[in-house]
């Protein structure tokens, strides 16, 4: 008895080594994982199926399209619907500028990928001037699509420390990078092709300001128009931001959105390429860009809050619809051809 207690006592000190160096094991080969290679174009394919899909379409638009692209816009769902680069096309051709441009927005706030659609773009393109949607109320968090197309690097080595998704993103890489080998190796088995299909890219939505479309499973009519009172009860109040909100952004980086900011700025800036930023407006909400004082010093700023109480210009409070994305489209036209001298 005495014996069997004396060898209990001799080896429980050894057990929290023993779980410090399973730990040490499994985060070992988690980082081994992390460092496996993957094909860009299968990674961009992850959001196939979901709100993200203009992320893999735009990633065909500067790889595999030939056409140049001298004007870029990136931003959120507001941007997505909200701009048209084909009306955006039009104007400048009527200004004797044509110019060749392509909306790379994806539903969803977060300048984290809307960075890295940029970054791509200038692997393969060189735009003349970028397109920046901006907001009264911008989103402090990284999007949600980031963890799925960034490279492995862009998720373990970001811009600044302790941003709100990171470690989120970055439990998500080992799994992520597991499937993006096995694709490598056996695409069929995972759905993810190889090559590019010009056929299935021709099909695919690229201008979401007109006509009929379901997105996150909801039927949108860009040429709907709503009534003021039943915009005005979909409209939220902003809530002001709570004293811990406030100190966490102050002193968290202010947030994501002004890290990602501050690289959409370099990234163009080290292109020689013009910034644009276009105030979105919100439906009976006469708001203004937040940091204005920033933006204008970094590009020029196109205000539009005075479209905010035009009800026929918005499919819901937050979206404009058909003839606010026309009215705004040769807005931004113009501010672009005054832009780029001929």
């Amino acid at each position: 008895m005495d014996s069997s207690r004396e060898h209990a006592r001799v080896n429980l000190p050894r057990v929290p080594g023993t779980i410090l160096a399973s730990l040490a094991t499994a985060l070992g080969l988690a980082a081994l994982v992390c460092c496996l290679p993957d094909n860009p174009y299968q990674r961009f394919q992850l959001v196939d199926g979901t709100l993200f899909e203009p992320l893999r379409r735009g990633y065909e638009r500067i790889h595999f399209d030939p056409a140049p692209v001298d004007v870029a816009i990136i931003g959120p769902s507001k941007t997505l619907l909200g701009l048209s680069a084909a009306r955006v096309e039009q104007g400048l051709v009527r200004a004797g500028q044509p110019a060749h441009v392509a909306n790379f927005s994806v539903p969803a706030p977060g300048r984290n990928v809307e960075w890295l659609m940029l970054h791509e773009l200038y692997q393969a393109k060189t735009p003349k001037v970028v397109v920046v949607g901006v907001f009264d109320a911008p989103s402090f968090y990284g999007h949600p699509a980031f963890r799925f197309v960034a490279p492995a690097r862009d998720l373990v080595v970001q811009p600044a420390p302790l941003l709100h998704n990171y470690f989120k993103d970055l439990a998500y890489l080992p799994a992520r990078q597991m499937l993006l080998t096995l694709a490598r190796i056996a695409p069929g088995l995972t759905g993810l092709r190889v090559t590019f299909d010009p056929a299935a890219y021709a099909r695919t939505r690229a201008d979401f300001t007109s006509g009929r479309f379901v997105m996150e499973g909801k039927t949108i009519d860009m040429g709907l128009t709503v009534p003021s009172d039943i915009l005005a009860r979909q409209t939220i109040v902003e809530q002001k931001p709570t004293l811990v909100e406030r100190l966490t952004r102050r002193f968290l980086n202010r947030g994501d959105e002004q890290v990602y900011l501050d690289q959409i700025v370099r990234e163009a800036e080290a292109h020689h390429s013009r910034i644009l930023f276009v105030f979105m407006p919100v439906y009976h909400r006469q708001g203004t860009p937040a940091d204005r004082a920033w933006l204008t010093a970094h590009g020029t700023l196109l205000e539009n809050a005075d479209m905010a109480e035009h009800a026929d210009y918005f499919e819901n409070w937050e979206h404009l619809n058909h003839a606010g994305a026309v009215v705004l489209s040769d807005r931004v036209a113009r501010a672009v051809a005054q832009m780029t001298p001929r």
